[in-house]
């Protein structure tokens, strides 16, 4: 060989001279409780970071009758949604030839990196919301309202697998999360097999004995019979112990390394448990193979910053001599988040997101220690420390003691859950024995969202039906709401440079200037 390196294939990209840009928000907006409020989008172009940022929100409760008893919370959410969490994008491959507009196969349509729908201001909840205009009719870029759901889809199944996704055209805006946390331990279904384990059992000899009471011919041929009737059980018939397989005489082996195994496998169970939420079993199992995809974290959105809450209220009475004892009630509340970013080779979008939720209080949640009327329904010691689940069934009543069904179950929870207490009481004036209850002025002070006959569906989860009775102007929107940030953002972008206006300067001094030229000989 020459001496000369064969290996001049190049991967590294060129180094350009990084720019900084700015993208300002300001935001005056209103909505209602109940909803996952879109504040501000921020765009990031492919390996574009933000150096620095920051964004103070404000939201302003309208007047109320009252001043409120239960607390209103406000949660922020900032996330990160790459441009691979888009559902079009398999990998980096895809979204390079996207990129490009090279197909993923020869004959295709190349994959848009950019989809487009219809601007509507008619009906568009999401873009009003914003504050984002554009002229009726028009075709826009899908990326805010993708970013959008992408981010509530992804919430979704982290609180459970049984809410509904939503379609990354939905332009409406999403039901928000209760922050109910009291009851968040309890859930619809659990992994009986993570808990309880399973050890395989070796038979010495797989051809067990069946024996019998009694037993009948038919010509030269034996069978077992039985002396009492069978019984009908859940439409096969058992035969008490009149005939059974003998598995003493040949005996049932449970070795250590079935023991070893069934632990080794509720271990890997658990930790298998952690990555629930991906959408293909292929990467659970590539994951838990140990092998990096260095990818997959830009195929979810990121959650930069998160703050909570909890509305202040300030009462404000008549000035006037008539009605100084009439009043009404307004509440506020302030949020700062500060994000970073590495640059994003992707690109994506920065989602802000406000939700305003009622505090629900579960006034008719059951007091276990009033209901229990015998020492063997407390917590015991040696009982509870053996068993081998510790998991308790939940019944509606603990939720409401007026349901309809209350021994039916409502969901599982930890053993002895109904210890770990943490109920309001509600009583006096404001006691309110049901849930559809005929109205009562003393309950304004309390912004109840009920339902009859609770159950852990999706209505335990999303903010479905939160009326909003307890505000002077029910019809308009509840909250106001105001933002002021700045995102410091630096990426490959090119600016040109100041310009100023248009003016004769340079006409003036060509005018001057002696444009011959010599002739040569």
């Amino acid at each position: 060989m020459n001496g000369m390196n064969q290996n001049n294939l190049l991967t590294t990209p060129l180094t350009p001279k990084r720019s900084t840009r700015i993208d300002q928000k300001t935001v005056i907006t209103s909505g209602n409780a109940g909803k996952i409020i879109p504040v501000a989008c921020i765009p990031l172009l492919r390996e574009d970071g933000v150096k620095r940022s920051r964004m103070q929100i404000a939201v302003e409760m309208m007047e109320t009758a009252e001043v409120l008893f239960n607390g209103v919370n406000v949660t922020v959410n900032a996330h990160l949604v790459p441009k691979l969490a888009f559902d079009r994008f398999n990998g980096m491959d895809d979204l390079n030839r996207s990129y490009q507009g090279v197909p993923r196969e020869d004959g295709e349509t190349p994959i848009p990196f950019i989809e487009t729908h219809t601007f509507s201001q008619a009906d568009n909840e999401f873009y009003k919301t914003l504050g984002m205009h554009a002229q009726g009719s028009a075709t826009v870029n899908r990326d805010y309202i993708e970013a959008y759901n992408t981010v509530v889809n992804f919430r979704r199944k982290e609180r459970s697998s049984s809410l509904t996704m939503r379609t990354m055209t939905d332009t409406s805006l999403a039901q928000a999360f209760w922050n109910h946390t009291t009851m968040a331990h309890i859930v619809p279904d659990f992994d009986q097999a993570i808990i309880d384990g399973e050890v395989a059992l070796n038979l010495i000899n797989p051809s067990m004995k069946i024996k019998s009471d009694g037993v009948g011919t038919v010509g030269s041929a034996y069978y077992p019979t039985a002396p009492n009737h069978p019984q009908s059980v859940g439409g096969k018939w058992q035969w008490r112990t009149d005939i059974f397989a003998e598995l003493a005489d040949d005996g049932v082996m449970v070795s250590l390394s079935n023991i070893e195994m069934a632990k080794k496998t509720q271990a890997f169970a658990k930790a298998r448990s952690l990555y629930q939420g991906h959408d293909d079993d292929y990467i659970i199992d590539t994951l838990m193979a140990g092998i990096r995809i260095p990818d997959q974290a830009m195929k979810q959105p990121i959650l930069l910053a998160q703050q909570r809450t909890q509305m202040g209220y300030q009462q404000r009475f008549a000035s006037d001599a008539a009605n100084l004892d009439e009043s009404v009630t307004v509440g506020g509340a302030l949020v700062d988040i500060t994000m970073r970013t590495p640059a994003i080779n992707t690109g994506g979008v920065i989602v802000i997101t406000a939700e305003i939720t009622p505090e629900q209080l579960f006034e008719r949640q059951k007091d276990h220690y009033l209901h229990n009327t015998s020492v063997n329904n407390y917590p015991e010691f040696t009982r509870d420390e053996l068993d081998p689940e510790k998991v308790s069934i939940v019944t509606n009543d603990h939720i409401d003691v007026d349901h309809s069904t209350p021994n039916a179950v409502f969901g599982y929870a930890p053993l002895n859950h109904e210890y770990m207490r943490s109920a309001p009481n509600i009583g006096g004036k404001y006691y309110r024995p049901e849930v559809d209850a005929a109205f009562d002025e003393d309950r304004q002070k309390i912004w109840a969202n009920e339902t009859v006959d609770p159950e852990l569906t999706e209505d335990f989860y999303l903010c479905n039906n939160v009326h909003h009775k307890v505000f002077a102007d029910s019809t308009s929107d509840a909250f106001e709401i105001t933002a002021r940030g700045t995102f410091e953002i630096t990426g490959n972008t090119v600016f040109g440079g100041a310009l100023k206006e248009a003016t004769d300067d340079y006409d003036q001094v060509m005018a001057d200037v002696d444009q011959t030229r010599l002739t040569k000989a």
